[in-house]
Order: structure tokens, then sequence, then C-alpha cells
């Protein structure tokens, strides 16, 4: 009991690991709890799309990210406490350091179950024809090409992107479609959403917690991100005509921006580009509100760990007979 009591006050001075490790199992799944009442209006926030991309994939990302500070800060005060002098300090911190190795070799596994069918995917393709070079050429994009009968166009690898094709899709779309399909892809390359959407996933998979809704909404807004910035340099209606003729294209892993795999969103992002509609800006107060609801979630979160943060007087464990 006597070691009991004196491994609880060395951890009460130090602040950071029996609070973490509680922190690290309640925090992340109570701010998922929150989101989960936030996520309806985010998902109605179609009228302000500039805005919707980002908060949806901030709200998706932060119950792991949360998870990964709150094990990062306990397995650092616990390096400065007395807390490792006693076997139950022992204990916690291996208990934190293996849901942090547990939550990581998850997630990055997955990561490479995502990676491997990119690169199956290209080792299958084939140099596309000069045709089709000539066209990618115009369109600034690496193309491969792939004996498949079904329609599908999207972008590969993070690093030197590169846009697959389906012979499906080089047979469905004329010269001036086929342009403008490749510079949709050329877009998500320049925006970078492929390394976007890996973060993005890779903290959500940190843990078993649904976040669907908020990854399609994020892809959603994205894919009209994607449609404008092609619009500068490609026909809105080669462009539209390219959509519609790939709608309900092969669903692909998140490691692929994929042109028209979402039968969902494509009558939005047509009338968008039909009607040359720039992307709407909504009521800021609603920005504010959700952005504000987000930021309190975090603070909330953290509140418990800068709480015992505060100055102790660690030193005097030591002195009330710890293991040296």
């Amino acid at each position: 009991m006597a070691d009991l009591m004196l491994f609880l006050h060395a951890c009460n001075s130090a602040g950071m690991l029996l609070t973490s490790l509680c922190g690290l199992i309640l925090m992340p799944f109570a701010a998922w709890a929150a989101i989960r009442r936030l996520t309806p209006y985010i998902v109605r926030m179609t009228d302000d799309t500039p805005w919707q991309a980002p908060l949806a994939s901030i709200a998706a990302t932060i119950p792991g990210a949360l998870f990964l500070s709150l094990a990062a800060i306990g397995l650092a005060g616990a390096s400065s406490s007395g807390c490792l002098n006693f076997l139950w300090g022992r204990i916690l911190f291996g208990t934190i350091l293996s849901l942090t190795l547990v939550a990581i070799t998850r997630a990055s596994s997955i990561a490479a179950s995502r990676g491997g069918e990119v690169r199956r995917l290209i080792r299958l393709s084939e140099p596309p024809s000069r045709r089709i070079q000539g066209i990618a050429a115009r369109a600034e994009v690496c193309v491969r090409v792939l004996n498949y009968a079904r329609p599908f166009c999207a972008l590969a690898r993070i690093f030197s992107p590169l846009v697959v094709i389906s012979r499906g899709t080089v047979e469905r779309l004329n010269d001036d479609e086929l342009g403008a399909a490749l510079r949709h892809e050329r877009a998500h390359a320049v925006r970078g959403d492929l390394l976007l959407a890996a973060a993005l996933h890779f903290f959500v998979d940190l843990l078993p917690l649904p976040a669907k809704d908020l990854i399609d909404t994020y892809a959603g807004a994205r894919e009209l991100a994607a449609d404008q910035h092609a619009s500068r340099h490609a026909s809105r209606e080669d462009l539209a005509s390219a959509i519609l003729s790939l709608a309900g294209s092969k669903k692909l892993a998140p490691s692929f921006a994929s042109l028209a795999e979402d039968q969902s969103g494509v009558r939005p992002r047509v009338m968008a580009l039909l009607e040359a509609r720039a992307q709407r800006s909504g009521p800021a107060v609603r920005r504010l509100v959700v952005t504000g609801a987000l930021l309190a979630i975090v603070g909330l979160s953290f509140s418990p760990v800068v709480l015992s943060a505060a100055p102790h007087h660690a030193c005097a464990v030591t002195q009330m007979g710890a293991p040296k």
C-alpha cells in the first residue's frame, strides 16, 4: 500500500502519466461523440464548398490526432517523472506505448494495403498510344492505360503522380473530353489532394471509429474544387460530358482520386459546370460556429492533461523513499 501511495504521488507530481492514460482511452471517443453531433451541419454545407472540405477533413481527423498527441504527452511526461521508479508506473507506460504502437501499426497496415493496390494497377497498365500520349502531354500529366473494359480515370501515386485510365475510358471519350478529364486529374495533383487524403485516412484509421460521412463529404467537395480548377484550362461542357460518361466507374481505394466513381455527386458537379457557377460562400456565422465548436472540442479534450501538467514538486517523491 505504501508503494502504491508513493506511485500515485509521483504520478500526481509529474502530472502526466496516469492522466494521459485516462485521456488516451476516454478523450478521443468523447471528441468523436461530440463531432457526430456536429457532422450533419458540416454535411449540409453544400452551399459553402470552400469551407466544407477543410472542416470535414479536420473533423474526421480530430479523434486520431488527439490519440497520438495524448500518447506523446504521456510518454514524454513519464520519462521525466518519478512514476517509472515504480512497477505500476512502468505498467502504465507500457500500456500507453502498446496502445500507441497498435494504433499506428493498424493505420500503417491499411495504408500499405492501399498502396499495394496502386502498385498492382500500375504494374498491370501499359504505356499509352501516341494519340493518348499527345493528349496527356497537352494536359501536362503522365498516363498509363489499363486493358479493362469498364470506364475509369484516376490519379495514382502521391509522389510522381500519374493518371491511370482504362481502355473503356479511351473508347468512350473523344479527344476533348479526355483532355478535360486529364486536366481534372492534374488539378488533384497540383492541389496535393492525394497527400491530404492519405493523411486524412491515416488519422481516421488510427481508431475504429466511423467517419465515412465526413470522408465522403470531404471527397465530394474536393471533386468540385478540382472541376473548378480544370475548367480554367478546359471546356466546361467537355468536362461535364466526361463526368457523365464515366459516372459510376469502378470504385477505387482512397489512394486514388477518381473522376466520377460517386454517382450521387455527379449531378451537382455537372450542374455547377454547365451553369458556370463559382464555388459558393455560405453564411460567415455558420462557418464561425462550426469552427468554434471544433476548436472547443479539441480544447476540452486536452484540458485534463493541461491542468495536470501544472507545476508540482516532483522531487519530493525521492525524498519520501522512492527507489533510487
